[in-house]
């Protein structure tokens, strides 16, 4: 089963939402530029991966239409927005902050993880990019403050995942970054 991004709005208060749609699913977490208003809509736009020159908008739309038949299928990280439909993003402001799953960034690389004091920019796609230091060349620039660990594993029976060291559980741990904007413009 497939999981997905997700996404806390921590600090966001005075950032307006604005809704996009998009040709291709977009999970919570996910930037987003504006590609201008959407055919057939007054105040719904088009979703665009964002470069260096774009503004860009976090995902973070309300977790809802997900299969409630099975306890596992609740878990924010099997929710994804559609393509087609309308979803809710946050503007960014300077100074204010948000969360996404880990994920969500592209690490330096392969042996470097997302740590706090590393810089995320837009990189081509729906995910942030990590980065050493603050390149100077791109519109939107955040900080990682924090990277913390939630959820838990538990027992699950041979319905769960064989590790080594705890047996057959089901791991509910996500990775989340907060992610404090420098700039945005």
């Amino acid at each position: 089963m497939a999981k997905h991004g997700i996404a806390e709005s921590t600090k966001l208060y005075g950032c307006m939402n604005v809704s996009f749609v998009s040709t291709e699913d977009v999970d919570n977490g996910s930037i987003v530029a504006n590609g201008g208003l959407a055919t057939g809509y007054t105040d719904v736009y088009t979703a665009s991966k964002p470069d260096v020159d774009d503004k860009v908008y976090v995902v973070i739309h309300p977790v809802y239409g997900y299969d409630e038949r099975l306890e596992e299928e609740k878990n924010e990280d099997n929710y994804t927005n559609e393509a087609g439909k309308p979803f809710r993003a946050y503007e960014l402001k300077t100074d204010r902050k948000f969360k996404v799953s880990s994920d969500m960034i592209t690490p330096i690389d392969g042996s470097t993880p997302v740590a706090v004091g590393q810089y995320v920019i837009p990189d081509g796609t729906y995910k942030l990019k990590a980065s050493a230091s603050d390149p100077g060349t791109t519109k939107f620039v955040g900080i990682v403050e924090t990277v913390e660990e939630t959820g838990f594993p538990y027992f699950g029976g041979s319905a769960g995942v064989q590790t080594s060291n705890m047996g057959y559980v089901l791991d509910t741990r996500i990775v989340k970054v907060k992610i404090r904007v420098i700039k945005n413009n």
